[in-house]
């Protein structure tokens, strides 16, 4: 493997996917409010934790609507206007917070950023899907997965800074890197919405269909695409497993560990996610060219198997650490894999609408798996945990692997047919 290699896939993408790549790195290192509401709102404003609680449930409710409602908007109106309006609305709704005095004035605004910000969400992916194919999408994707680490690992760190000391800058700056993020889509890339019934006939015999138009709204889409149903499906299953990086970790360094030495130890696994998040993407689509994106999300799958499944047995700061490493590698597989997956089994009528699946189905296993892990948790203990959330990413894995095996069936009947 050399680095020519390597890096020859990345110099072959369509200028508007750069362009693209580089909003998502800006606006994402701005993004400072919505990762501090729930300390701004308990030591900035002062609000009782159950009442932050429900806020941070109905924004996060506000952002799962705005992407369902964006994801037919995209397909009807356009990928580029939806974007330049809905952005500029969510960058006006956070300026206005950094002037408003009423506590629920914020709120409100925050909330309504929130929503628009849903709204316009799948544009990125739905862009990339239209102007890429193949191994190109892969990697296209990939990149866009790195550009949103990247992003995020330097954002946290400048909000971090500004909330301590200027609390109004904390949401001009996210407005304003909002507002260049509009700017350079504005300027520099194409409106990419296909026109019905535009796609390559050579390039459809090839992928049998799978992404020719449709009439008729998404849920008659999804039924002529069982598949996409079922994996929708196991990818809950995925994503439940995946939130516990965040809740059970958490909990289960402050049972090994003293408390101060349990914040260390988590802020070194989430730094040793944000670097490897940030590094391995680009290597993937080379490593991985010829495995099926099903494949790659099993096999992520096993990676999570292993990786949060030997904490139910780990004590040292050192595997700790391994464990990272390990379900670190199985998110980056799952992540960019899953977007790729549903990219080439959306049609193209309804391309906004199929990358609007991905994020609502990540907010599902995010809002079920902290609860039903808080359940087990009460009843049994931290470190009993990780037995079934392993045992679940397996039976994830297999169910990929099963759904593959049909789809390889369906599409040799396809041929004979």
């Amino acid at each position: 493997m050399t680095i020519k290699k390597v890096l020859q896939p990345y110099l072959e993408l369509p200028k508007a996917v750069y362009i693209m790549l580089l909003a998502s790195v800006i606006s994402n290192m701005g993004n400072f409010v919505h990762p501090l509401l729930t300390m701004f709102l308990t030591y900035k404003v002062g609000m009782g934790v159950a009442t932050v609680g429900s806020i941070v449930a109905i924004n996060s409710v506000a952002g799962l609507v705005g992407t369902l409602i964006g994801g037919k908007l995209i397909d009807k109106i356009g990928r580029k206007i939806i974007f330049m309006v809905f952005r500029t609305l969510s960058a006006v709704s956070i300026l206005c917070c950094g002037f408003a005095k009423d506590t629920w004035i914020i709120v409100a605004f925050i909330m309504l950023s929130n929503f628009v910000t849903g709204i316009s969400s799948p544009v990125y992916s739905t862009i990339m899907t239209d102007l890429t194919k193949g191994d190109k999408r892969k990697t296209a994707f990939s990149l866009h997965y790195m550009a949103m680490n990247v992003g995020m690992a330097v954002g946290p760190l400048m909000a971090a800074f500004l909330y301590n000391k200027y609390i109004r800058l904390l949401f001009i700056g996210d407005a304003v890197t909002t507002i260049i993020s509009v700017i350079l889509v504005a300027t520099m890339v194409p409106e990419t919405m296909p026109k019905f019934g535009e796609f390559d006939a050579e390039e459809n015999e090839k992928d049998y269909h799978k992404e020719t138009a449709e009439q008729g709204g998404l849920m008659k889409a999804l039924l002529k695409r069982p598949q996409i149903l079922i994996f929708s499906a196991i990818m809950v299953i995925y994503f439940l497993v995946f939130s516990q990086y965040n809740f059970g970790i958490s909990l289960q360094l402050g049972d090994v560990f003293s408390k101060d030495t349990a914040s260390l130890v988590f802020g070194t696994l989430m730094t040793v996610n944000t670097v490897l998040c940030s590094l391995l993407p680009p290597l993937l689509p080379y490593v991985i060219k010829n495995v099926k994106p099903s494949m790659c999300i099993a096999l992520g799958g096993l990676f999570y198997t292993v990786g949060f499944g030997m904490m139910a047995f780990i004590t040292s700061y050192g595997m700790f650490i391994l464990s990272a490493v390990l379900w670190t590698i199985g998110e980056i597989l799952v992540a960019t894999n899953t977007n790729i997956y549903i990219a080439d089994n959306a049609p193209i009528s309804h391309r906004g609408r199929f990358n609007s699946i991905f994020p609502i189905i990540r907010k599902l296993g995010f809002i079920l798996g902290p609860m039903l892990a808080g359940v087990y948790v009460k009843h049994f203990s931290i470190q009993a945990l990780w037995i079934p959330i392993g045992i679940l990413a397996f039976i994830g894995a297999l169910l990929m692997c099963g759904l593959q095996i049909v789809v390889n069936k369906r599409e040799t009947s396809c041929r004979k047919n």
